[in-house]
């Protein structure tokens, strides 16, 4: 019996819990990202993330409840983290000259690359998908550079309307597709990839004509025109 008089067996104060070993979201979304990164979604399991995140699957799924989910989740952060640094580089150049600003873009795409090869790679490895991330990299980037364009072309005395759309997607593919082959194609040198799409970039707004645009307006405004009769004479006959 000690001097308090509790025996050696009697309860004690409870010893404050370690969690330095144990991971956080954003740690174990990181692991995700390696492993996808190197082997594709289709072939990473849990048991691979688990290793590369120093954890077991047991944390895996207690933190996202399935394999499906975790890479969702992946996925979402990667998408969110390369928009917000695209919006943010298109703020940021706003006062530059059009040129200087299409220059800073495509900058900026390259700068991700080299800061987070992993996530870009995550996201250009499957643009292809009708729903998948890179596409809706797209989706998410093309509003914006289409107003700019409407807003140079507007300058030079053509109001352009959904060509503005279509240029783009072509210039902002061509900051994709160079990057996507120097990250995953051809493992080349991202500073010489770089100075290549800026320079197609540049070629192109220098070579696409306004009456080129204007042109491509009217086609697809007839389209849109013979795709509405068509509908209505449709309608008019199931009446």
């Amino acid at each position: 019996m000690t001097k308090s008089g509790r025996g050696d067996g009697s309860r004690r104060r409870p010893r404050p819990r370690n969690t330095r070993n144990r991971p956080t979201d954003e740690q174990l979304l990181d692991a995700a990202r390696a492993v996808v990164a190197d082997f594709g979604v289709e072939r990473s399991t849990m048991d691979m993330i688990a290793e590369r995140g120093g954890t077991t699957r047991v944390t895996l799924y207690a933190h996202f409840g399935s394999r499906d989910a975790l890479v969702e989740r992946m996925i979402a952060r990667e998408l969110a983290s390369f928009t917000d640094w695209m919006v943010a580089a298109y703020d940021e150049s706003e006062d530059m000259s059009y040129g200087a600003r299409a220059k800073h873009s495509v900058e900026a795409t390259f700068e991700y690359a080299r800061r987070n090869p992993e996530g870009l790679r995550l996201l250009l490895g499957r643009r292809q998908e009708s729903e998948g991330p890179g596409r809706q990299l797209y989706k998410t980037l093309e509003p914006r550079v289409a107003e700019r364009l409407r807003q140079n072309y507007a300058a030079r005395g053509a109001e352009i309307d959904a060509s503005a759309d279509t240029l783009a997607s072509l210039l902002i593919g061509i900051s994709l597709d160079v990057c996507y082959r120097a990250l995953i194609v051809e493992s080349a040198d991202i500073d010489i990839a770089c100075d290549i799409a800026v320079t197609a970039t540049l070629a192109v707004l220098r070579a696409v004509r306004p009456d080129q645009l204007l042109a491509l307006d009217a086609s697809l405004a007839e389209e849109a025109g013979d795709q509405a009769n068509s509908a209505a004479t449709s309608a008019a006959r199931r009446n």
